[in-house]
């Protein structure tokens, strides 16, 4: 593109310069012409009216009668050498020739500029008035050094046009190549990108169009950036969520096809077919229960709640008695605190979200020594609900994968204990189905804070 704009500007610029020099060079040369052609006329009559005198001085010495003869043919011929003598220094040739003697009809002439071998000339001719109108004045100016300095400064002024077009061409060139520059870095980043380099940006150090065209460039490549940065995290997560899924599934599977081929196999009494029954019982309990929260995942991904006014202290205490025997067993204490009287949302899926929360924190904390706050405060805009435990905590760099599914803290955990690693992502996506913002705060050895804060708006 800067070639073709440097190309199409440059041969606009020599139209118009050499067209330029060639109507001042046309102008300058008809202007000296017309110059040089006035003087002639001027030097002409002045010659002329002289030259009259001067023959009728001649004529005026030939006698009383006037007669023209020989001697004053003679004397006019002397007298026109002297004039061309006198004015061919000045190069203007004159002659007078008797149009009488003269085998052919002269006629004068205008003013005519003419041009041969020996150089360039202007040419008059005219009768002398009468009673001298017979003789007829030939008068040559030799133009022929004008003609020459003129073309002298025309062949300057178009060296000169040459030189300078010479320079404007280096300039122009030098000037698209600064005007296109940011352009040229545009398309080098662009090819980066399209190449994956996604973190590339232009750098702008002016204020004009193109700078902003930069600009929009950069805020185009950073969207892009996030773009890929969000699908690779998603399709990290994908991959993540695969690999969970295979290795959540793959140990209670295996568990259930050795106890069947073992049940097949070995010879048992009637009790050793109940235990390994109940134990294949409990592998596929728990892959129910995967199903059933992969399930309710799916279900909630584009849910919208059924909202009802729900009474906070109903919603405490039907989760309390659900938790009751495995807080005692645990020895665990439970306090409840609420300044809210009514919360809105989901009934049956609020209550889950807080169950699952108190359920983690209830295999967060130390046996017999472990409280849980499950409290409700109201806020100017919406109503906040936080689970608080005074467990184990969750390390602060894994706090924002703590509720991917399949996911669990403690890898050696197992899974009796810890559950599939769906509880989180279960409350998760509760809370964004009802519009709620959920946060974890945690801290190794201290304990973790969840809330979930519900607006209004």
């Amino acid at each position: 593109m800067r070639i073709k704009t440097f190309v199409a500007t440059y041969l606009l610029f020599l139209v118009v310069l050499f067209s330029s020099v060639a109507i001042v060079s046309f102008y300058l040369n008809n202007s000296q012409i017309n110059m040089l052609k006035d003087k002639s006329v001027g030097q002409f009559q002045t010659i002329m009216s002289s030259l009259e005198r001067d023959v009728a001085v001649v004529w005026g010495r030939g006698g009383e009668n006037g007669v023209a003869d020989e001697n004053f043919y003679e004397a006019v011929d002397l007298l026109v050498r002297g004039y061309s003598r006198y004015y061919g220094r000045h190069n203007i040739y004159i002659s007078v020739r008797d149009i009488r003697l003269s085998a052919h009809e002269l006629t004068p002439s205008e003013v005519q500029f003419e041009s041969n071998d020996e150089g360039y000339f202007i040419a008059i001719t005219d009768f002398l008035a009468e009673p001298f109108g017979y003789f007829l004045l030939y008068y040559t100016l030799d133009i022929t050094e004008n003609i020459r300095e003129m073309r002298s400064i025309q062949n300057a002024l178009l060296f000169s046009a040459v030189a300078f077009s010479i320079i404007a061409a280096i300039g122009l060139y030098l000037i698209l190549s600064s005007i296109f520059r940011p352009l040229a870095v545009v398309a080098k980043t662009s090819r980066e990108i399209s190449d994956g380099k996604f973190g590339e940006r232009i750098p702008v150090k002016s204020n004009n169009e193109l700078a902003q065209v930069a600009i929009d460039f950069n805020k185009m490549a950073e969207r892009i950036e996030q773009q890929m940065m969000l699908l690779e995290e998603e399709a990290e997560n994908k991959q993540q969520f695969v690999d969970n899924f295979a290795h959540e599934m793959r140990t209670p599977l295996t568990s259930i096809f050795g106890y069947a081929e073992y049940m097949q196999k070995a010879s048992l009494d009637e009790g050793e077919v109940v235990e390994l029954s109940e134990r294949i019982m409990s592998r596929a309990g728990y892959l129910q229960e995967i199903a059933n929260s992969l399930l309710k995942l799916a279900m909630l991904r584009d849910y919208a709640p059924k909202m009802q006014d729900i009474s906070v202290k109903g919603l405490f205490d039907d989760i309390a008695k659900t938790v009751k025997p495995q807080m005692e067993d645990a020895g665990i204490k439970l306090i409840c605190k609420s300044d809210a009287e009514v919360l809105s949302g989901q009934e049956d899926l609020i209550k889950s979200l807080m169950l699952n929360l108190c359920l983690n924190a209830l295999k967060a904390c130390t046996p017999n020594k472990g409280v849980i706050y499950m409290e409700a405060k109201s806020e100017i805009d919406g109503v906040t609900l936080s689970v608080i435990d005074n467990g184990c905590g969750i390390p602060v760099e894994v706090l924002t994968k703590v509720t991917e599914p399949f996911y669990r803290v403690d890898k050696a955990r197992n899974r009796k204990d810890g559950g599939a690693g769906l509880g989180l992502a279960l409350c998760r996506k509760i809370a964004d189905v009802h519009g709620a913002k959920m946060t974890i705060e945690s801290a190794l050895g201290k304990g973790t804070v969840i809330e979930i804060t519900f607006t209004t708006s």
